[in-house]
């Protein structure tokens, strides 16, 4: 008797446990998403000017899009925002297929997703689809003390900022045999970084072109411009970003990307980038 009891509580607790990974990772194909309402959508935390918070109200040009995806199917839209993992394989593990090891909550959609075979082939229970923007590499520079960045080596005499074990941080820690690196003022974070421009320590900052422009209008004290230097050995220049939803949910990452390319093809998308003063570039495959 004691057994059967034992077995039934542990089958009425494997049930609630299914229950609960069933609400929060559970894959929702397109017909899911619609009867429920809502579609869960994950973007990055502080990580402007894609996703962050401004006094607890999500801003952004992904926190946009997403609001476009629930306008066009009809739904609400919930935001899942977290910040990076490690790398973009443990974010679509957290986000997408799998959830996080506490709740098992996992979002129907990922946004700013690097549209990569690789990446792709690698992450089986993620499919990722519908490339809207071209991340490109880029300086942001101030007029007065750089007027012209026509290479790298500038920085053998000035200073630049750029976010810690980033792309940006390994190109110029190796541009030129290293010579650039004790010119090199990193930030734990891109705010961080960032932060070192806006109040004058250093006359540059590098990262992706879209986080660049929007620092140099959020810097009104600085006469600003956006550069592109030849950048020979860079890990990656630029690549196409895009969506990823669970390998089940195939119908929902084509209805989103319909959505997608309907922003892009009426103009709407170059708008949203243009609220917060970056200029959007089409998708290169």
């Amino acid at each position: 008797m004691l057994s059967l009891t034992v077995n039934k509580v542990f089958c009425v607790a494997a049930l609630v446990a299914a229950s609960l990974t069933a609400n929060f990772s559970h894959a929702r194909p397109l017909d899911d998403v619609i009867e429920s309402g809502f579609i869960s959508v994950f973007v990055y935390s502080d990580y402007a000017p894609y996703s962050w918070e401004d006094n607890g109200v999500a801003k952004g040009i992904d926190v946009d899009i997403a609001e476009a995806f629930g306008r066009e199917l009809g739904v609400d839209v919930r935001l899942l925002i977290r910040g990076a993992d490690e790398n973009v394989d443990d974010d679509l593990r957290v986000n997408i297929w799998k959830g996080d090891l506490i709740h098992r909550k996992a979002a129907d959609v990922m946004l700013h997703v690097p549209v990569d075979k690789e990446l792709n082939a690698r992450n089986d229970l993620a499919v990722i689809t519908a490339p809207y923007f071209q991340e490109e590499m880029a300086v942001v520079a101030d007029k007065a003390i750089l007027p012209s960045v026509a290479t790298f080596g500038y920085f053998s005499t000035h200073k630049i900022a750029a976010e810690l074990d980033t792309i940006s941080d390994f190109f110029l820690s190796a541009a030129f045999g290293g010579k650039l690196r004790t010119n090199v003022v990193r930030g734990r974070t891109f705010d961080i970084a960032a932060g070192h421009y806006l109040d004058g320590t250093v006359p540059a900052l590098m990262a992706s072109r879209a986080q660049v422009e929007w620092l140099a209008r959020q810097a009104e004290n600085r006469d600003s411009h956006i550069v592109q230097p030849p950048m020979p050995g860079i890990a990656k220049g630029g690549w196409p970003i895009g969506i990823a939803v669970k390998f089940d949910s195939r119908d929902l990452g084509y209805a989103l990307g319909d959505v997608l390319t309907s922003l892009i093809d009426s103009g709407e998308l170059a708008e949203i980038c243009a609220k917060y003063g970056v200029s959007f570039h089409q998708p290169n495959l």
